[in-house]
């Protein structure tokens, strides 16, 4: 049996060699048209060109839906990759604008107090975290109360002028009525003119003001409007010079001045809170409160 085994796989390898003998005797004589081999040669690919060409044909579209596949595996991949990316910038733009309305709103504010001597008022930045739930926006929340030395009647601006004053407290919060609340009333001027009268918000109105009882008609639209710091019973509660708005319309037969507030009061986020009169200048204005 084994001597058998042997023998067959002597036959085997012998057969093996011959047939590579052949092949390679095949490819050296295929330069002869007319040879055994050639002829043996041209009947193997008359032979099996059809069937590789069939197979060719067949195969096609399968390799086709592979190559396919594979591109939408690619093109998902490349997909999630921009999105990714793309919510990744959406963020950071996001924090820039953020960064930079709050930069543009705290350089109005110190602008304000250079220009305005609203440096010698102890001051309190807080942010805006609520608004009024009604359509006339007539308070909003802050984030900054008593704890922080918030009283009650302080004057709140932001970097665009007057906003309005606290009217309710909590030790980390408090409220402030708007300037445009139907119960605010502030003695103002005409920073061209010097005309001066009452600034109360426009009845009906969520987004107009009217400087009402003016001393004289020496207003024009584009007039800048601000706060007196006096009032007919003596000082005011508002410091002088504050912006409160500017003129939009003069109507003189009526005696009717429409203001544009200066101060969004629909978009505020960062606000300062002017606490009390620094101790120097108390002493300047002569202890006066």
């Amino acid at each position: 049996m084994h001597r058998k085994t042997i023998r067959r796989r002597r036959a085997v390898l012998a057969l093996l060699v011959l047939l590579s003998l052949l092949l390679l005797s095949a490819s050296l004589g295929a330069s002869s048209p007319g040879g055994p081999l050639n002829a043996i040669q041209v009947g193997f690919l008359d032979i099996f060109t059809p069937v590789q060409r069939g197979v060719s044909i067949v195969l096609t579209p399968v390799r086709d839906v592979v190559n396919a596949v594979g591109d939408v595996v690619h093109a998902v991949g490349e997909r999630n990759e921009y999105r990714a990316e793309n919510r990744r910038l959406v963020a950071e733009n996001a924090q820039l604008e953020y960064d930079r309305r709050q930069y543009l709103q705290l350089r109005g504010m110190f602008t304000l107090d250079q220009h305005l001597g609203l440096a010698s008022f102890d001051q309190v930045t807080a942010q805006v975290s609520g608004e009024s739930p009604s359509v006339w926006y007539s308070h909003v929340t802050i984030d900054a109360g008593s704890s922080s030395g918030i009283r009650t009647g302080d004057v709140v601006v932001d970097g665009d002028g007057l906003v309005g004053r606290v009217t309710a407290l909590a030790d980390d919060a408090a409220v402030v009525t708007l300037l445009t609340d139907p119960s605010s009333a502030v003695a103002a001027r005409d920073a061209r003119s010097g005309a001066w009268g009452i600034a109360e918000p426009a009845p009906g109105s969520t987004s107009e003001l009217l400087l009402a009882f003016p001393s004289s008609l020496d207003v024009a639209p584009g007039d800048l409007v601000v706060t007196a710091g006096t009032t007919a019973q003596g000082r005011s509660l508002f410091p002088a010079n504050i912006p409160i708005g500017r003129v939009a319309t003069v109507k003189r037969a009526s005696q009717t001045i429409t203001l544009e507030p200066q101060a969004n009061v629909r978009q505020l986020e960062d606000v300062q809170v002017l606490t009390a009169r620094k101790p120097a200048a108390r002493a300047a204005s002569g202890g006066r409160g």
